[in-house]
């Protein structure tokens, strides 16, 4: 598209995402273009990856891991903003970035000098970078700029408003996203002159009169969401912060506009190597967080609200989107499953002949049928929250699940296909440190679920339970991560203080988190190392039950259930108590206690007071990968005979290792699920 004058440039800045346009200036392009405004949305992200190179710019945008809490895409634009001298950039890279993460994180690694050293040249791209910029989003004159700016773009979209403005002082520069939220958007406002405006909340409704205001040059002042320097000062003192209007119907969202992104990406390098992902969205808010804000989320600020589209607009928009976007994946940005979906989008989903792969974030409550229900519509990933394994921290972070039902849903994703991607946090105010002794002791059980992705103490979020009621969930000294010290040079406190996203703290009642956390960090890792090669699954013969046990706890490999164990086995599929299980089974309470017994002495099944759970994965739907299958063949020809039929191993009595092992039939490596089981008296035969 070439205009000679643009009403509106969008702006996305590094460090935003990469492959993917955004959501929120897509839909705000849309909006605008409904109201007869023009606009054009500037991906600098592209720019400067490709200056960069795309895996050092991810590794920023992703925090490094080891290095998230330091910043580094805000740094590296810092000085283009605030200034800053060499020995400022020595004191960060010596306090921050060399700096070993604790034992207790996910990585104990440190960024290298290699990493450290592309840092340090990112910055010196900065100004070349941003004069380029200047240039391209000046060249429509726009008479107005607005900047998103979420995650690690803050720096960046403000030394590049600050040129902007510096050059066309007549331009209104506008900011919004996270970053702009209530104190954030004051402070930003109050601090950095050449912002004339940020907006608080959605800007879908307040963007078009904001614009139209604009244009027509009458003031913004007073609209609800918008902070100008007229009203910020007052609005700090006050603590108080209104919001934009809120979007409560949702199909009446226009379809986001992702054009501009994939002619700029066309355009880059990176379109003969990569592959662009577009964004979906069905709702907003989440329904859980307004019943019970979990305490550590810091998502969604004034927006929790949820709101979801029908399921025909839902479907409509993803068809329309996928079609026009032939090959990219699809990833959702709902903060929640909406539970109403099982009933018409997930199973219209299903139904499409076209395949098209999502993933959600969900709650860990699921039941079984809604997590095959959510594979048949190609939803096979999803995040579920679970991050404990502990009832009583859940219970500090109100999450409103237990940890049984966690680990059966770990166990359900792996028999029916449906990643999870999840994680263990600890540091909540108030837990007991005997809970991670008790987590360390479980994980060696669950070797063969899926393991978590990262673990890691508590970060405190602006916007989470934790941040505005930190003194009564137990912390105290909540301050800025500080690395916004280096941030943001020669700011007051308070100043840097209403910038800031994350802070630390200290507890009221102190406890030694590294300490009590440490032994299940190192179980967590080990159960990373196992999980490719370690199993426990049944196949059920309907007179018997077979388990395979490939954990490396196992202490017998093969065990075969008949008659009343078996059907007892069956129904602790899911988290069943004592008395239900005697009300199914027609027997005593006494009698079902005894016979789970030993299950549960040998791992086979997890007790948690009167609630028991069945860990095997039932094969059929699920089949296991390829190490595991090595691994099964190993023990079979250690543990089995040759017979007639195949390899047969005992299961009654005591399976002892053959000193010199005789020749048996060699297995073909194929699939479990086409392996033929049968029990033949006291050995269980396998073709």
């Amino acid at each position: 598209m070439r205009v000679d004058e643009l009403d509106v440039a969008l702006v996305s800045m590094p460090f935003g995402p990469l492959f993917s346009p955004s959501i929120g200036l897509s839909l705000l392009k849309a909006g605008l273009m409904r109201a007869g405004i023009s606009s054009r949305v500037h991906y600098f992200t592209i720019d400067f990856a490709e200056r960069v190179g795309a895996q050092f710019y991810l590794g920023v945008a992703n925090g490094f891991r080891p290095a998230l809490r330091n910043l580094p895409g805000e740094w590296i634009f810092s000085r283009a903003l605030l200034g800053g001298s060499e020995d400022d950039a020595r004191h960060y890279i010596e306090t921050m970035l060399k700096r070993r993460p604790g034992k207790t994180s996910g990585s104990r690694r440190v960024l290298s000098d290699t990493v450290i050293n592309r840092v340090l040249r990112a910055r010196d791209f900065t100004e070349d970078f941003l004069e380029r910029c200047v240039e391209r989003v000046l060249r429509d004159r726009p008479r107005i700029v607005g900047f998103t700016s979420v995650f690690q773009q803050h720096t960046a979209s403000l030394a590049l408003a600050k040129r902007i403005k510096a050059a066309s002082p007549s331009t209104f520069i506008v900011i919004g996203g996270a970053n702009a939220e209530s104190a954030m958007g004051a402070e930003t406002v109050r601090q950095f002159g050449f912002i004339d405006a940020a907006v608080s909340g959605e800007g879908d409704l307040l963007l078009p009169e904001l614009v139209r205001r604009v244009l027509a040059g009458e003031s913004v002042e007073g609209m609800p969401g918008v902070r100008t320097r007229n009203s910020v000062e007052a609005e700090l003192a006050a603590n108080r912060f209104s919001n934009a209007p809120t979007v409560f119907r949702m199909d009446d969202l226009p379809y986001p506009d992702y054009d501009d992104f994939f002619e700029q990406f066309g355009a880059s390098r990176f379109d003969r190597s990569w592959q662009p992902r577009i964004f979906f969205e069905t709702s907003r808010g989440c329904w859980w967080g307004e019943k019970m804000h979990c305490t550590f989320c810091g998502l969604n600020g004034a927006t929790m609200k949820f709101r979801s589209k029908s399921s025909p607009r839902a479907i409509d928009e993803l068809l329309y989107l996928t079609e026009r976007f032939e090959g990219c994946d699809v990833e959702v940005t709902d903060n929640i499953l909406d539970l109403a979906y099982f009933k018409d989008f997930v199973p219209t989903l299903a139904g499409l002949d076209r395949h098209v792969e999502l993933f959600y974030e969900t709650k860990a409550n699921l039941r079984k049928e809604q997590v095959r229900m959510l594979r048949d519509a190609g939803i096979r990933g999803i995040q579920p929250g679970i991050e404990s394994l502990s009832d009583s921290v859940l219970k500090l972070m109100r999450k409103g699940v237990s940890a049984l039902q966690n680990i059966q849903l770990l166990k359900w994703c792996k028999e029916l296909g449906v990643e999870p991607r999840w994680n263990i946090l600890w540091g909540f105010p108030g837990e007991v440190a005997d809970e991670y002794r008790k987590m360390a002791k479980l994980t060696p059980l669950l070797s063969h679920l899926p393991p978590p992705d990262s673990f890691a103490t508590i970060r405190l979020d602006r916007f989470s339970p934790n941040f505005f009621e930190s003194e009564q969930l137990g912390f105290t000294d909540v301050q800025p991560m500080e690395a916004y010290s280096h941030v943001y040079r020669g700011l007051a406190p308070e100043a840097v203080r209403n910038l800031a996203y994350h802070f630390d703290f200290k507890y009221q009642q102190p406890q030694d988190v590294a300490s009590y956390a440490r032994p299940l960090a190192a179980a967590l890792r080990k159960w990373q190392r196992d999980a490719g090669t370690s199993d426990l699954f049944s196949i059920d013969k309907g007179d018997h039950l077979i388990l395979w046990d490939l954990r490396p706890i196992a202490t017998k490999a093969l065990t075969v259930l008949t008659g009343l164990e078996r059907l007892l086995y069956l129904a602790c599929d899911g988290v069943t108590d004592a008395r239900q299980l005697a009300t199914t089974l027609s027997r005593a309470p006494e009698e079902i206690t005894a016979l789970l017994e030993p299950f549960v002495a040998r791992g086979l099944i997890l007790q948690d007071g009167n609630r028991y759970l069945a860990l095997a994965v039932a094969l059929g739907d699920y089949s296991p990968a390829q190490p595991v299958i090595e691994r099964f063949h190993h023990v079979v020809r250690d543990l089995g005979v040759a017979s007639r039929r195949g390899i047969a191993v005992r299961w009654t009595g005591i399976a002892r290792r053959r000193e010199k092992p005789a020749p048996l039939p060699r297995l073909k490596p194929r699939p479990l699920t086409t392996a033929r089981f049968s029990v033949d008296g006291s050995h269980v035969v396998i073709q």
